[in-house]
């Protein structure tokens, strides 16, 4: 039999499809390109300040100075009297040249005895017969015993006493004598030894004033500023190249440069001179990427080598010869943006600049540019510009360059 049931029946309808899912990727999608949009566009700008670029060019220069190599009398052992860097005067001792070690030593002994003698015989004196100071103690006692005999009317005593004091006071002056010639003697034999020992140690002075380098290149007579006026710069790079630094050694030979004077007042530097310098015109130069310093173009000779004449201390570059350099032959002053600013249209170099929200593109005319930066005319301090970085040139299509520019 059937038995009915009281429960609810409950029938399942198919579940309709839901869309929020998709809907929400979208929207997803979309902020996240209007986001990325956004912040390529509004972060990838620039406002136009006005700046400064230097204008210049880099070539290899060679230091030419006034210097004067001093060389070593003789051969032996040189000792230094004087430091790299220090400024000297004329007369001012250099160095000193030992030409034979062993003698010296020996003379040095015997000056040193002879000393020793001097000091003894001047501070403590000796006598034939008897020391100075009996002599002294028994003219003291003579002449208490003259007193005492005049006040005790023994004058025939007095007068024995005194040619005995007499007889003291010549040997006292006989032991003096003696003493200071036997002193004399020896002073004559101290100078003597000294003399010997002032030829083995050769005393070296300087001719010149000027500053001392202990740098010796051998171009000491090559490099004088009068002689290479008229060198090429095949020959320039010649001279230097395989240039060392030779240090001074113990022992020297005969007209063997030990150092060198130089005049640190006045210094030239020869460079491969570029078209345009002009002669008589001051410039600012760059030596090994370090501090500006002026120089004046003195001359420019038939091969191209130019020199620059400088007046200022060279104590940084006492040592130097090949040198690094930069010269700056103008600076330009405007609106300067960076190298990312620059875009193409058609083939014209110009700028995105932003007006009322909207991009509108600005031809300009390029003046200089360093590694980073252009200076241009055509737009003005305040101006934003569109910088051309990742990301950009498929939302312009807009063609790029840094490195080139419109001929």
């Amino acid at each position: 039999m059937r038995r009915r049931s009281n429960e609810k029946v409950v029938f399942l309808r198919p579940r309709k499809k839901s869309f929020k899912l998709p809907i929400l990727i979208a929207l997803s999608l979309v902020a996240i390109m209007a986001f990325y949009f956004y912040k390529v566009i509004f972060s990838n700008t620039y406002v136009v300040a006005n700046g400064e670029i230097c204008e210049s060019f880099r070539t290899e220069g060679i230091i030419i100075k006034n210097e004067v190599p001093v060389l070593s009398p003789a051969k032996g052992k040189v000792q230094l009297l004087v430091k790299s860097g220090e400024r000297v005067r004329v007369g001012t001792p250099l160095f000193i040249v030992t030409t034979d070690e062993k003698q010296k030593q020996r003379f040095q002994n015997e000056i040193s005895e002879l000393e020793e003698k001097i000091e003894s015989l001047e501070g403590n004196p000796g006598s034939s017969s008897m020391s100075l100071s009996l002599i002294e103690k028994s003219i003291d006692s003579t002449t208490q015993k003259i007193k005492e005999a005049t006040e005790n009317g023994e004058f025939d005593k007095v007068r024995s006493l005194q040619d005995e004091l007499t007889r003291l006071a010549e040997e006292r002056q006989k032991l003096l004598e003696s003493n200071e010639a036997s002193i004399n003697t020896l002073k004559e034999q101290l100078n003597k030894m000294k003399e010997e020992v002032s030829k083995i140690d050769i005393v070296v002075y300087a001719s010149e004033a000027g500053i001392v380098s202990l740098y010796i290149d051998g171009l000491e007579d090559v490099l004088v500023p009068d002689r290479a006026k008229d060198i090429s710069h095949a020959q320039l790079t010649a001279v230097v190249e395989g240039l060392t630094k030779t240090s001074l050694p113990k022992e020297v030979n005969m007209n063997q440069a030990v150092l060198k004077i130089i005049d640190n007042f006045s210094w030239y530097i020869a460079f491969k001179a570029e078209k345009g310098l002009k002669e008589g015109r001051d410039y600012y130069i760059k030596i090994d990427n370090d501090r500006e310093i002026r120089g004046r173009l003195a001359s420019t000779n038939d091969n191209g080598i130019g020199f620059f004449s400088i007046n200022t201390d060279l104590d940084s570059l006492l040592d130097s010869r090949k040198i690094d350099l930069e010269v700056i032959v103008g600076t330009h002053k405007g609106c300067m943006i960076p190298k990312e600013g620059i875009f193409y249209d058609n083939g014209v170099e110009g700028v995105y600049v932003f007006e009322r929200g909207e991009k509108c593109f600005k031809p300009v005319e390029l003046v200089v540019e360093d590694e980073d930066n252009i200076i241009v005319n055509g737009i003005k301090q305040g101006d934003k510009i569109l910088l051309n970085k990742r990301g950009l040139d498929e939302l312009f299509k807009a063609k790029y360059t840094t490195n080139q520019k419109k001929n």
